[in-house]
């Protein structure tokens, strides 16, 4: 086995990290202003993924859809901006069209962000976006070093089952704005 990733999954195990991630929940990608119907239907080509919602973001000049595969997760989740100069938009012009993070449910929010900050892992927010009475919580790593991504956490509570709530998705693609600076 390689030696660090060893490391890393003993790390993981003594900080009880892997009873506190549950799943894949959904993959969210970016794409260039125009471009999120044509992505949808290029993964709804490949894999029998259908529209499930879609969610205008007025204030951070966004569009978002998700997609479904039947009932199961991960979600596909497709943001396009309105403007040039939108938070998605900005973003795309400096990665280009790609995912942009990889969500995974959680246990216990607070508990993670606190295990991975001992770890130095930074955040793109100091605190954790949503409550308990909205019935998600969430927060976005920094992009990772190599692939240059986003890990996302989050909560669910109750019977909620969606993947943002108009109060919080502003804040969530706020909290990015600084990783599309040029």
């Amino acid at each position: 086995m390689i030696p660090d990733l060893e490391r890393a999954q003993k790390e993981i195990k003594n900080t009880g990290l892997d009873d506190l991630v549950i799943k894949l929940d959904h993959i969210a990608y970016r794409v260039k202003m125009g471009q999120r119907e044509k992505t949808m239907t290029e993964i709804a080509d490949l894999v029998p993924y259908k529209e499930y919602k879609t969610f205008k973001v007025i204030s951070m000049k966004a569009i978002t859809s998700t997609l479904k595969l039947h009932d199961t997760l991960p979600v596909i989740v497709v943001s396009e901006g309105l403007a040039e100069d939108s938070i998605v938009e900005n973003y795309v012009k400096k990665y280009g069209g790609r995912i942009h993070h990889l969500a995974y449910l959680v246990r216990n929010i607070e508990k993670v962000v606190e295990i991975q900050k001992n770890k130095g892992v930074k955040f793109t927010t100091d605190d954790i976006i949503g409550s308990e009475e909205e019935g998600i919580k969430q927060i976005f790593t920094l992009p990772t070093e190599t692939a240059n991504h986003i890990i996302e956490y989050i909560q669910r509570f109750g019977d909620f089952d969606g993947f943002f709530t108009p109060s919080n998705i502003g804040a969530l693609m706020k909290s990015t704005e600084k990783l599309g600076e040029a």
